[in-house]
């Protein structure tokens, strides 16, 4: 999301709506910097819980003069949505002649731009959809955010700290911030920058491991593997997370072969939202005589880690291998 366009606007209304809360914070930074700049933010800031705020209790807000008649006054509502929906007429109704003094920024999760408000909105104000970016746009915004801290990054680098790091806006932020106070007069951070101060932290999850392992790709596998043992994840706990995942995938070809739709069998193995597309990949790349024996292995694995003294590491990695032929 690009700043660049919310700064200087001085408009009665701003609607930041989306899932990315990096790129909202952003947004609502900008904003703030713009039309507090010169006050005091303990008289001129007021901010409501969307969800638990009366409608009336902020159009006041908006329709009180600040102490100092000369200043901006900015009303932020979080969590706008129940807001939104409780006093859509009023804000259609506000918008046609809102307050000179104040200024009214919605914190949205969703906005339909069909309705008569969102065209009110994008008459006398502005909306901003702060959506989180896809893996692949990871690396471009990496080299993007490099510059705001007066430095540029090698495609390989930023190709690096993607996969060391996630998708975690605000901690790939740190990071870069991190390498460009480490690089100190040099402009450019390269891939042994890298290697030298993030390393890996990148938390790796049991489902980015079975991703690895139903791709039947065992590099990856071993080094997701490797890496979960480095964050300190426990051996014993990462074959009892296997085997439940192994286990619900089974559970999903069962439930799906017998007609059951996707979202039924999501509900019922409670399979968070986000995942909820790459775990029925994962159920299609596998089959029902795969499962059980995958399961089977990993009972008999578990078995041989707690009754005999072994090299933990070499046998979750003879497991990997074995779950990816």
């Amino acid at each position: 999301m690009d700043t660049q366009r919310l700064k200087g606007k001085i408009l009665p209304i701003y609607v930041f709506f989306g899932n990315e809360e990096f790129f909202i914070h952003e947004a609502l930074s900008a904003v703030k910097a713009c039309l507090l700049r010169g006050t005091d933010p303990a008289i001129s800031l007021v901010e409501f819980e969307g969800s638990g705020t009366p409608g009336g209790t902020i159009f006041d807000e908006l329709r009180t003069i600040p102490f100092f008649a000369s200043k901006n006054k900015v009303v932020i509502v979080e969590g706008a949505d129940t807001f939104v929906e409780k006093n859509r007429q009023l804000l259609e109704r506000y918008l046609q002649s809102p307050a000179r003094h104040s200024h009214l920024i919605l914190v949205n999760n969703k906005w339909d731009k069909r309705m008569k408000l969102a065209a009110l909105v994008d008459k006398v104000g502005i909306s901003v959809e702060c959506k989180k970016l896809k893996d692949y746009q990871i690396p471009g915004w990496i080299s993007t955010r490099t510059k705001f801290y007066k430095k540029t990054i090698t495609t390989k680098a930023a190709q690096i700290v993607a996969e060391n790091v996630g998708n975690n806006l605000a901690i790939l932020d740190k990071h870069i911030e991190k390498l460009s106070i480490y690089l100190g007069d040099r402009p450019t951070i390269d891939e042994n920058d890298v290697e030298a101060l993030v390393g890996i932290d990148r938390n790796r999850t049991v489902f980015e491991l079975t991703d690895a392992v139903a791709q039947r790709d065992i590099l990856s596998s071993l080094k997701i593997l490797n890496q979960m043992l480095n964050h300190g994840e426990d051996s014993v706990r990462i074959i009892s997370l296997l085997a439940w995942q192994i286990k619900r995938l089974w559970r999903a070809k069962q439930l799906l072969r017998q007609g059951t739709d996707e979202s039924k069998v999501a509900s019922e193995l409670q399979v968070i939202p986000f995942f909820a597309k790459r775990f029925f990949v994962q159920v299609g790349l596998f089959t029902e005589d795969d499962l059980m024996k995958k399961y089977a292995l990993l009972l008999e694995t578990d078995v041989q880690s707690k009754t005999r003294s072994r090299n933990m590491q070499l046998l979750l990695e003879l497991l990997i291998y074995k779950l990816c032929v």
